[in-house]
């Protein structure tokens, strides 16, 4: 089997070099920037986002999209999700009818508010389209940590060479067909990060936690339903999984940027402004997406207000 994976941010990496180290695949990475290439090709490393991570020595990497697309079985396209776009009008030309594309960027489209699969459905691309998350942080992911992701298929042979794929390693692949469900949730996990960062930040106790957690959970399920999501989706890795993993580590930069915007706002900004914040930009997604679909959240609506800094956290807290 071959695999192409386009993008060499941290989880296409992460992904990447496990597959190759522990699967009898054929692993080839694109990237499109010429310092991401020569790190990883030179050093075996990418400081930037694996810090301090060694990476395979052999690791096959090409700045030629051809080059990497040629006899690939599966194409996993692990792009920044403004960038999704782009990189689906650029492999357009190399799809068939029989190619398998598999998406992991977590977001919505700025100005258009699309999904990532419903930007591959409006570009009209050959072949199926399938997509894939689960609470997995990449540091963790690329020494074959034990854990656990969710693919959204309808595809029988993309669900087959998943299995197939992963089987080795220590990562269970499950199976649904709600691609709609699976995105929205790694679309609000970001928003809910934020706000558990700073309910944190105000009690600092389990209970608590768990208390908080637990409501924000079934909002978030709530405004997945309204937008045409699967009920079921809720229990799967990429959805109860990934929320709890986000919601509870310093590591998620929504968290610990929700944690700042509690104890101190200036410095809040000051961490906007040298990290991306997915959480921050994506709830005005998610006020645009409700209002397109006829839908309401007083929730959503008042977590904006409390990431703009018009109300305070207590205000937020009194729809519990």
């Amino acid at each position: 089997m071959q695999v192409t994976i386009l993008g060499t941010g941290a989880f296409g990496l992460a992904l990447g070099n496990l597959l190759h180290e522990k699967s009898k695949a054929i692993v080839k990475f694109w990237t499109a920037f010429d310092k991401e290439y020569l790190e990883i090709t030179t050093n075996n490393t990418y400081d930037r986002v694996l810090t301090g991570i060694k990476l395979a020595s052999d690791l096959d990497v090409t700045m030629d999209l051809g080059e990497a697309l040629i006899n690939s079985d599966l194409i996993i396209v692990a792009v920044p999700c403004n960038h999704i776009r782009e990189v689906l009008m650029r492999i357009e030309r190399y799809l068939t009818d029989n190619s398998r594309v598999i998406l992991v960027s977590k977001g919505l489209e700025k100005n258009t508010d699309l999904l990532m699969t419903e930007i591959y459905e409006e570009l009209n691309l050959k072949g199926y389209v399938s997509y894939l998350a689960g609470p997995s942080f990449a540091k963790e992911l690329i020494i074959n940590s034990k854990a656990g992701l969710t693919l959204a298929t309808k595809d029988d042979k993309t669900k087959e060479l998943m299995i197939m794929l992963f089987k080795d390693t220590n990562v269970e692949i499950e199976v649904i067909d709600d691609y709609i469900g699976l995105e929205l949730y790694g679309v609000i996990k970001n928003v809910l990060a934020i706000l558990m960062g700073s309910i944190n930040s105000k009690y600092q106790g389990d209970s608590t936690n768990a208390y908080y957690l637990t409501k924000v959970y079934n909002l978030a399920k709530d405004i997945v339903i309204k937008l045409g999501g699967d009920e079921q989706t809720s229990t799967c890795y990429g959805a109860l999984g990934d929320i709890l993993l986000t919601c509870n580590s310093r590591t998620s930069r929504n968290y610990s940027y929700g944690a700042l915007l509690y104890t101190n706002k200036n410095e809040a900004n000051v961490y906007k402004k040298h990290y991306t914040v997915e959480g921050s930009i994506a709830i005005n997604s998610l006020s645009k997406l409700l209002e397109k679909n006829n839908q309401t959240s007083p929730f959503i609506e008042k977590l904006t207000e409390y990431f703009n800094g018009s109300i305070n956290l207590d205000e937020i807290l009194e729809l519990f």
